[in-house]
């Protein structure tokens, strides 16, 4: 009897034409995944806030908003930005108008009737960011590379750290990158048919929208049209209803179709800041792209096997981009600043690969692909490395706590507060209705005046700051008495009680847990009595000095009966009371297990407080110089229901 056949081993090709393509794809959804549970695209920061602010201005069929001012006090008497928050800039004596480019936050509002303004900003930053990666690769396959060297080029371009940094944000930067990658690959495929130089054009414009120095990439568009007239006409109609749609904008915003919001060029431009962007490049570039980018420098002598418009179009691209930012005053600064070079950068990552290429053509096939996919192997270990280190995955969450202090500030403060600020004035602006001070803009002159006007109008006056800000903003542009109301993470709250200077010490908060049940957001805060929270791979907990406050938000701002589950454990056996308002919700002895522990209470109008005490002093956790004194610790909190309450 015949042995049974054993099964064929898959050969090499078919390796290569199936595994591979769905390796690739299983990547890419993976990716994919990683950037959505990462997202952050809220209304943050001066940026991020001033493109969610304009989308919902234009929701509202507006150019212009009133600024919310205090009567009694003449808007001329004050600094022309007193009542602007970050993202816009003031004009006439009411009024105020965007800052940033329109473009993305028209891709906001057009996402936003078909899935809201929560989700809508992310999922429109998350889409740039996979079409970019995707884009790279049609234009590395356009340009001649394999799909083995077009697959190394968009890894080059997805896992790099401020690639990464940047996607998760409500940010123009990744959608410029990828509508300039759209321009040059459309541009590159029209001397194929002519009719992908429209699309190059409209490509051009939505660029330019999104940003107004992405009319560089015109530079390396034009290289690719050549001398052919019908191309240039293709282009020209693809471009000009957004360019007349800009003009009009401008002129309507600015006073000039010529005009941004940016201001004038000569003080945010100067030679002096050259030779600092140019050590920023040297120093973060190799991170940010590998040491591999120092192959870009080989470009000059790639040009002569034959690849000259090809390395006339990448030298240009990436010539006109980086030496226009090397004189822009913010770009020397910090690693995150070379977000602004990300238009170039996929013409950086396609001259490693041409360069790349030349080596390895001098090699046997094998010895290519073994050089691809210990290339790819190293290119993650290296990005991984470098977005662990700058925490770029981290950015996300440190946006969501704009949300945060929001949602604080609403719940907890009048209706018709008053409310310094600066960092958090764009994202104040935008999720509450309170009354902004910008106190950067002021003196002490100045509040002294805001402060009397908001007496005469019985209307209290808050700050909410960074912790780089509290000094600034309390002691030299603010003087006065300060008393501090709340914290979010280490955001603080502070209420302003007379004119009598003060010392002021902040007591920051940590926020211990979010959940969220259907719509309704409940987030705990670990305030006075409570240590860092702490945690391991299966338990989260703080520990208390033995008198502590745990604080609970909702939002939306509501009465709700919610039902928390948690443990306690104390350091030595003691009783444990918690209470509300006075109440006594729970009381037991607890020793030095865990002991399961399921409150069932109301949170009314969006607020409330437990306390918790213990009649045990708190002891030293151990023998170390610097030990902590300790009662008791509150651990893995879960919020299991939360019901309207009645």
């Amino acid at each position: 009897m015949d042995s049974p056949a054993a099964s064929p081993e898959p050969s090499p090709s078919f390796v290569r034409r199936h595994w591979v393509p769905g390796g690739l794809v299983l990547a890419f959804l993976a990716y994919a995944a990683l950037l959505a549970f990462h997202m952050g695209a809220y209304a943050g920061g001066s940026d991020s806030s001033g493109y969610m602010n304009n989308a919902r201005l234009f929701e509202r069929h507006r150019v212009r908003v009133e600024r919310r001012e205090i009567p009694g006090i003449p808007t001329d008497s004050l600094p022309s930005y007193t009542y602007v928050p970050l993202g816009f800039i003031p004009v006439g004596h009411e009024e105020m108008v965007p800052t940033y480019p329109v473009g993305l936050s028209l891709f906001f509002l057009a996402a936003a009737p078909f899935i809201g303004w929560t989700i809508g900003p992310g999922l429109v930053i998350w889409l740039h960011a996979l079409a970019g990666v995707l884009l790279i690769f049609a234009l590395a396959r356009a340009m001649g590379f394999s799909r083995g060297g077009a697959a190394l080029g968009a890894l080059l371009l997805a896992i790099s750290p401020v690639y990464i940094f940047i996607s998760v944000q409500a940010l123009s930067d990744v959608p410029a990158l990828t509508w300039c990658v759209a321009a040059v690959l459309c541009a590159w495929l029209s001397r194929r048919h002519r009719l992908w130089a429209l699309a190059a054009g409209i490509a051009v414009a939505i660029a330019v929208l999104m940003r107004p120095s992405n009319l560089l990439i015109v530079l390396p568009v034009a290289l690719c049209l050549g001398f052919d007239w019908r191309r240039w006409l293709a282009l020209g109609l693809g471009g000009a209803p957004g360019a007349v749609f800009l003009a009009f904008f401008n002129r309507a915003l600015y006073g000039s179709a010529f005009t941004t919001g940016y201001g004038a060029v000569e003080q945010i431009f100067k030679w002096a800041y050259a030779p600092l962007s140019l050590k920023n490049y040297a120093i973060y570039l190799p991170e940010l792209l590998t040491p591999a980018v120092v192959l870009v420098f080989a470009l000059p002598w790639l040009a002569r096997n034959g690849s000259r418009l090809l390395v006339a179009v990448l030298a240009v691209w990436i010539l006109s981009f980086a030496g226009f930012y090397a004189f822009y005053f913010h770009t020397h600064e910090t690693w995150w600043y070379l977000r602004f070079l990300l238009p170039a950068f996929p013409a950086a990552i396609i001259a490693m690969l041409l360069a790349g290429r030349a080596v390895a053509r001098r090699w046997s096939p094998r010895a290519a692909r073994l050089g691809l996919a210990v290339s790819a192997g190293l290119i993650f270990v290296w990005d991984g490395f470098w977005t662990l280190q700058k925490h770029a995955l981290s950015i996300g969450d440190s946006e969501y706590r704009y949300v945060q202090i929001a949602h604080w500030a609403q719940s907890r403060l009048p209706t018709d507060a008053v409310m310094a600020a600066m960092q958090t004035s764009g994202a104040l602006f935008y999720y509450t209705p309170l009354t902004l001070i910008r106190y950067d803009q002021v003196n002490p002159e100045d509040f002294a005046k805001i402060a009397q006007a908001a007496a005469a109008a019985k209307r209290p006056v808050y700050a909410a700051l960074f912790p780089f800000e509290v000094k600034l903003a309390l002691e030299r542009q603010m003087p006065g008495q300060w008393t501090q109301v709340g914290a979010v993470r280490d955001t603080t709250f502070w209420r302003y009680d007379g004119s009598t200077p003060t010392p002021v010490n902040p007591t920051p908060t940590h926020e211990f847990f979010l959940e969220k049940l259907g719509h309704l957001e409940v987030s705990g805060q670990m305030g006075a009595g409570w240590y860092e929270a702490e945690h391991n791979s299966t338990h989260a907990w703080s520990w208390s000095t033995g008198r502590s406050k745990l604080e609970l938000d909702t939002w939306p701002k509501a009465s709700h009966r919610v039902r928390l589950d948690f443990a306690l454990r104390g350091i030595a056996p003691c009783t444990i009371t918690i209470s509300q308002d006075g109440k006594v919700l729970w009381q037991g002895a607890v020793g030095t297990s865990r002991l399961p522990v399921s409150l069932t209470f109301a949170i009314r109008d969006g607020y409330t407080q437990l306390e918790f005490a213990t009649d045990a002093p708190p002891q030293l956790e151990n023998e170390e110089p610097d030990a902590r004194r300790v009662a008791f610790a509150f651990y893995d909190p879960a919020l299991t229901s939360a019901d309207e309450a009645k």
